[in-house]
């Protein structure tokens, strides 16, 4: 505008505000609309009408943050977080605000469809549900004859509160494969043994010192909504600070007092000398560790003499004086806390690095303190009865005996194993699954898979939207998105457990089902006259009276209402009200709510020390059953092993040849880089989750390519700079990007972001704006589509990346590959990616020779000499532990 020739008068100005005035006078609601409330209401912006608001659970990613919608004249308008919830109090993320796109989808899939042509070739029957339900039927009697196991589910999300296992135990079916190895297993597993939950739940907002291992909780972790709050909390009230080390400068690194750059998969390293440093220097708190764990000071001190800051630093990068300063000041700097996520378990020995920062908090004491490492807490629900019982056989690739300790499974072997003809699949189903573009190795390893008859005679994919594996399918079962089902929750995202609900906001669009609907109808089909003893365990009307059965008698929540109170509120109990000065959960006197800690330092009632027996060792055992453990004299809950105490000492490690002590494994064939390899490294941001955003409009918009992120020295030796083409070339394959050079990585790193490269789901995650208007499936028309302005879809990184395995906790290696970057060839073109199943081939052949059963475990631990070989364990049958 030109200053110079604006002018307005008084006059001017006070007829503007009379108009105003005048508006709001007409319409008081108006007011309301305006930012004088935290939230829970909305209204029109055209007539200012109140719009009718729905608490729900999101689930654009697994985080389940609460939230509203708003809905006007039927159709979803609006998504912000609920203030009621104590979790994400009030504020939900990008992701979650665009969470309505999923249900407005114009390529979303609405009726059942039946492949006509060939796998993968695009084309598809509409059929009526009866139809698709009759043949599954058919082929799932078939198999069932046969042997149960045959009949798979593959799931990638399960948040549907325990359908998908009655599901299968209804068919006496063990064969059940989730998605935690390319998640968080090794994390798991690197805490279960230790001190029983897979998961931790960091005080961050009362911390003084926080040591981040490889998170981006600020932007992608776990729970970033309602721990980047704490964290904020922490930082901006409590002066904490916050240590990164990581690969590369993630939102969160770039947020932090400091960003520490470590090579790949040294993290555990790095926390053995932070530990071997506090041992050293008589930091650690003694009485917590004799009191607490099942080893003394004086073997802790002794076993971590190996660990020294030189050594890390070899291996890691990082300076011996930055180790010694930050052990120091970790340890006296009460309260304080460490975090992970996938940066330090997502490789080949992920479970020791995991355990190994997981010892920090234990040796200084800062567990299930205010401020520091503390246990989740969450909330359950019965299951509606009768439940159907558990299969009577084991599956082999669910229970594999070459991985005894991976209890979360190794999914991301699952095709190998079925092309070697482990075990026979008849009928498979997927849910919320994605394999052929989640999974390492990608369409050359999972998109064949699925394209061979012979190894998937039968495929039935539950999805609302035709994504790379449903593309593959032979029945769609049309799968309502969340905004449209009916799901309990509860996720231990905070201090306070809570329990929350998924409700319909709308009507399903289409003829789609949910998921406990569409699963009911399969058995129902299968077992019309419940003569095979299938339809009791599927006794309930619809999703709500489903929910019912979950919620209506649950203590506490029974006595408020129930279901009743949870569609109404959302969630369950409300702790408080949310204050909109401080935007934190007070109570009636405006006071903050506060958190209980020290659960392992409950006491048992005399009640539950009636008939219990103290064992030698401290463990009180009652019918069978330790119940808590005995220290100075009181009788206390204890941490939830076996044992309720804390295993720094994992025996059942020992018992596979693994040690049971914390230590690191350098992974082999980072030892052998030459000078012009580097490590490949993949992460999440936050407008993204995995494969399932692409589609979604405001999100794409906001980002839709992912260059490789390289080191301005990097790109220098090799004569790249930023916008250049790049092939980046693994031992598998190769793909052909483009380059984003600056300071913010290690400069033996590359780094791609995943969701990107979309070869399905629809028309706007392809970039195939052109597509005919009304689709095959049921696709609209959208006049947005035409608003499309960019051209670069991204490349995805995954069919270039091999299997790796964890041979203890079963994670996917993803930051372990090995990568020749140069620049791009005449021939290369951007978004060229090739790979060979031959060498996927050759890579699981070669992880698996990590196995406890196979011929490198032994040189991979020569400290577990006495250990007595594969075949002196005894197996269960048909399993692996």
């Amino acid at each position: 505008m030109d200053m110079l020739n604006f002018k307005i008068s008084r006059r001017t100005f006070l007829q503007a505000s009379a108009a105003t005035t005048a508006a709001a006078a007409a319409s008081p609601k108006l007011l309301k609309a305006m930012e004088v409330e935290l939230g829970g209401k909305d209204f029109s912006p055209v007539n200012y009408t109140e719009r009718k608001a729905i608490p729900i659970t999101c689930h654009v990613c697994n985080i389940q943050d609460g939230a509203m919608a708003y809905v006007e004249n039927g159709r979803i308008v609006k998504l912000e977080g609920n203030p009621e919830h104590v979790s994400t109090r009030g504020r939900l993320c990008a992701k979650g605000n665009s969470g309505m796109w999923y249900s407005y989808d114009p390529d979303r899939i609405l009726y059942p469809l039946k492949r006509v042509g060939k796998r993968g070739e695009g084309k598809w029957k509409r059929i009526t549900w009866d139809e698709a339900l009759t043949e599954i039927a058919q082929k799932l009697d078939a198999a069932l004859k046969e042997d149960p196991n045959t009949i798979m589910l593959k799931y990638g999300r399960n948040r549907s509160g325990g359908v998908i296992d009655r599901f299968m135990n209804t068919l006496g079916s063990a064969t059940v494969m989730n998605h935690t190895s390319v998640c968080e297993s090794s994390k798991k597993i690197g805490m279960e043994p230790t001190w029983g939950p897979d998961i931790e739940t960091p005080d961050f907002a009362n911390a003084k010192y926080i040591l981040n291992f490889g998170s981006n909780l600020m932007e992608a972790a776990y729970f970033h909504n309602p721990y980047s709050q704490r964290l904020a909390d922490g930082m901006a009230d409590n002066k904490a600070k916050l240590v990164t080390f990581d690969v590369r400068l993630s939102n969160t690194a770039g947020r932090s007092d400091e960003w520490i750059p470590v090579f790949p998969g040294t993290d555990g390293a790095v926390a053995l000398a932070l530990g071997h440093v506090i041992l050293r220097d008589d930091l650690q708190d003694s009485d917590f560790i004799e009191t607490w764990t099942n080893v003394t000071v004086a073997e802790l001190k002794a076993h971590y003499q190996q660990f020294t800051p030189e050594w890390a630093s070899k291996l890691s990068g990082v300076p011996v004086e930055t180790i010694e300063r930050i052990a120091r000041e970790f340890a006296t700097t009460k309260p304080a806390t460490t975090y992970t996520y996938r940066g330090p378990a997502k490789h080949l020995y992920g479970s020791y690095n995991e355990k190994a920062t997981m010892m920090l908090p234990i040796m200084t004491g800062n567990i299930e303190v205010r401020g520091g490492y503390c246990m989740p807490r969450g909330m359950g629900w019965p299951q509606p009865q009768p439940e159907p019982p558990k299969p009577a056989k084991h599956s082999w690739i669910a229970d594999h005996p070459d991985y005894p300790l991976a209890h979360h499974k190794v999914s991301h072997l699952t095709p190998f194993w079925i092309a070697e003809g482990k075990q026979k699949i008849n009928v498979y189903f997927s849910y919320q699954d994605n394999a052929v573009y989640t999974n390492p190795g990608s369409d050359a390893v999972w998109g064949k898979l699925y394209r061979d008859e012979k190894l998937i005679p039968f495929y039935v994919s539950m999805s609302p939207f035709m994504g790379e594996e449903t593309a593959l399918a032979d029945i769609i079962l049309p799968d309502c998105p969340y905004l449209e089902r009916w799901e309990p929750e509860s996720m231990p995202n905070s201090l306070w457990p809570w329990l929350g609900i998924r409700q319909p906001v709308i009507k399903s669009l289409g003829e789609s089902r949910e998921n406990r609907i569409m699963m009911r109808d399969i058995i129902h089909k299968l077992d019309p006259d419940g003569k095979r003893g299938m339809k009791q365990y599927w006794n309930f009307k619809d999703g709500e009276d489903y929910m019912r059965q979950h919620f209506d008698n649950v203590p506490g929540l029974k006595e408020v209402g129930g279901l009743d109170f949870l569609k109404k509120h959302g969630v369950f109990p409300i702790y408080g009200k949310l204050d909109p000065g401080t935007g934190k959960i007070v109570d009636k006197t405006g006071r903050e709510i506060q958190p209980e800690y020290g659960l392992h330092k409950k006491e048992l009632s005399s009640a539950d020390m009636t008939g219990a027996v103290v064992e030698k060792g401290g463990a009180i055992v009652k019918n069978g059953k330790t119940i808590g453990v005995q220290r100075k004299g009181k009788n206390y809950a204890g941490f939830p092993t076996k044992n309720r105490i804390i295993n720094v000492r994992v025996d059942e490690w020992a018992d596979f040849g693994f040690n049971p002590m914390p230590t690191f494994k350098q992974i082999p064939w980072h030892k052998e880089m030459k000078d012009d390899e580097m490590i490949l490294t993949t992460y999440k941001i936050n407008v993204h989750k995995q494969s399932r955003t692409a589609a979604v409009k405001w999100l794409a918009e906001i980002m839709h390519s992912n260059p490789v992120w390289m080191n301005t020295e990097t790109g220098k030796k090799l004569g790249i700079k930023t916008g250049d083409l790049v092939r980046v070339e693994s031992k598998v394959g190769h793909m052909v990007t483009k380059a984003y050079v600056f300071e913010g990585i290690h400069p033996k790193v590359v780094a791609i972001p995943t969701a990107f490269g979309h070869w399905a789901y629809g028309r706007l995650a392809q970039l195939k704006l052109k597509s005919e208007k009304g689709g095959a499936w049921g696709a609209q028309d959208d006049p947005d589509l035409n608003n499309v302005w960019w051209e670069d879809k991204g490349v995805h990184p995954n069919q270039i990346i091999p299997v790796v395995v964890d041979p203890i906790g079963g994670s996917q290696g993803w930051f372990d590959t090995v990568v020749k970057v140069t620049k791009a060839g005449p021939n290369d073109k951007y978004g060229d990616v090739q790979a060979s199943w031959d060498k996927h081939v050759e890579a699981y052949k070669e992880t698996m020779r990590y196995a406890y059963t196979g011929d490198l475990h032994r040189k991979m631990h020569p400290e577990m000499a006495s250990w007595g070989g594969p075949e002196s364990v005894r197996h269960k049958e048909g399993g692996g532990h």
